[in-house]
């Protein structure tokens, strides 16, 4: 029978890092540890663990396959560096499975060249795999994982290959993910990394267009038993990592969600927690859960404070007086803002930079931290079809979000369009160097204490939230802080 190698590509670093950003984030991660003693930038590999190993592991296991892993992260991004280890671990008519991203694409398909020609069958997926030349891998995944997945991937050992795709539909599905990742596979990664990740729900409900997790269109929730299950086997493998960063793109959006991740943690006290959610989502019964919960910092999508910009690339929101409001809510209530602001829009002018910058400065003191990207057309995002065209750089190690954008943007040149995002990047500075925070109106949750059994208001949304989840008002945080859903392999 066939066996399955998940692989884990290393990244080429073909450009240096922008130094003035890289000081910005110096400063960042000293803010950040003098909060959270225990968080660390490990000094080499992955400073997190590739998640999509454990969720298609577990698939793996549901379906009967073998699998082993090779982790080349730490190896030199050179395919003669990265084949014979591959070509050890299988043989001939094993699959081979990777997940790319876009700085890793080309190195994927050159390996994928040698190890097809050695009788590999190699299977990609990932939020790269449509722009996968036709017959350059054995098969193309596109899509969420998912059980029918695995099973065409069983398929796929003894047949011809070909295309494999979860087509999404809207709104909240009606299955529940109820297997728990499997992380036998990262012991590697035990002590070496500073946060877990852990999600309650996969995809997104909203459509923003320049959102790499829009493509998702639909909510699917894990079930209470998988989630205590995956939180029970982290506690096994990771004893001394306690902070869990909540990969839910939308903390709020889904009740049942925020009441799994309540009554999981209920009895499970010393973890501390960091959340994204958008605006739109900051209600006073989201607040109290997130302190039930043991949330010590939030992070929010911003991205400009032009919210006619913001609208006309479908991202709708109740003005920059609700944004400054409800940002505001969050830090007096005691828990800490992240901002994330983003550069190189296709709709960015220089007065829509400017109304951002100024309202960086003069709201500094509410914001704990920022994180700073600059706009990647990547396929998945919906502006990717009708940016294509303008798009002058198809090296896919430059489509970084710290480097020029890739795309002629609308309004601005390119050159033009960095150095404002430069300018984002001063004024974050002087916030995250000179600010001081706004004094809290309440005490965040001591992590150390058991929590008491769910007290928020989580009974059905009334008619209002209902109404903000219709249509094209729709509008998460684009959710890129920290990596793409590790359900998409």
């Amino acid at each position: 029978m066939s066996k399955s190698c998940i692989t884990q590509l290393p990244f080429p670093s073909t450009l240096a890092p922008d130094p003035h950003l890289s000081a910005y984030y110096e400063d960042y991660d000293r803010r950040f540890r003098s909060f959270l003693p225990a968080y660390f930038v490990p000094a080499e590999g992955l400073w997190e663990m590739p998640l999509w190993v454990a969720h298609l592991t577990a698939l793996l296991d549901v379906a009967g396959l073998e699998s082993c892993f090779r982790d080349l992260s730490g190896q030199p991004a050179e395919t003669a560096s990265c084949v014979p280890p591959i070509l050890a671990d299988t043989g001939p008519g094993d699959l081979v499975l990777m997940s790319p991203l876009a700085q890793n694409l080309r190195l994927a398909l050159d390996v994928a060249a040698r190890l097809e020609a050695a009788g590999r069958k190699v299977v990609l997926g990932g939020n790269m795999a449509p722009l996968t030349p036709a017959g350059s891998v054995h098969m193309v995944h596109k899509g969420q994982l998912d059980a029918a997945f695995v099973a065409s991937l069983a398929a796929s050992a003894a047949g011809a290959g070909g295309q494999s795709e979860k087509a999404a539909g809207r709104g909240l599905s009606p299955d529940r993910i109820s297997w728990a990742p499997d992380y036998r596979h990262l012991e590697g990664y035990r002590g070496q990394v500073p946060l877990l990740r852990l999600n309650a729900s996969h995809g997104c409900l909203y459509t923003c267009s320049f959102c790499g997790d829009a493509w998702s269109k639909q909510l699917t929730l894990v079930t209470k038993q998988a989630l205590a299950e995956e939180v029970d086997r982290l506690a096994e493998r990771f004893p001394q990592t306690r902070l869990i960063y909540v990969g839910d793109k939308t903390f709020g959006q889904s009740r049942e969600a925020v009441r799994n991740l309540l009554e999981v943690f209920h009895d499970r006290p010393g973890y501390q927690f960091i959340v994204q959610t958008h605006v739109m989502q900051v209600k006073e019964w989201v607040i109290d859960a997130m302190h039930e919960l043991g949330v010590v910092a939030v992070e929010l999508g911003f991205e400009s404070a032009d919210s006619q910009m913001l609208k006309r690339l479908h991202k709708l929101s109740r003005g920059l007086e609700d944004y400054t409001r409800k940002i505001r809510d969050i830090s007096e209530s005691g828990l800490k803002v992240v901002l994330n602001v983003m550069g190189g829009l296709d709709e960015e002018t220089e007065e829509s930079h400017g109304q951002t910058v100024q309202w960086l400065e003069e709201n500094g003191d509410a914001l704990w931290l920022l994180n700073l990207y600059n706009f990647v057309p990547y396929p998945l995002t919906p502006d990717f079809p009708r940016l294509r065209e303008r798009i002058v750089d198809w090296d896919f190690a430059s489509w970084r979000e710290d480097a020029p954008v890739v795309y002629r943007p609308r309004h601005l040149t390119r050159e033009r369009s960095w150095e404002l995002f430069q300018e984002k990047i001063s004024v974050a500075h002087r916030i995250v160097r000179d600010g001081h925070d706004v004094p809290a109106t309440r005490t965040a949750a001591d992590p150390t204490r058991p929590r008491p059994r769910t007290s928020v208001r989580l009974a059905a949304p009334t008619r209002e939230e209902r109404d903000e989840h219709q249509g094209s008002g729709r509008e998460p945080d684009h959710g890129r802080g920290r990596g793409p859903d590790p359900a998409t392999p």
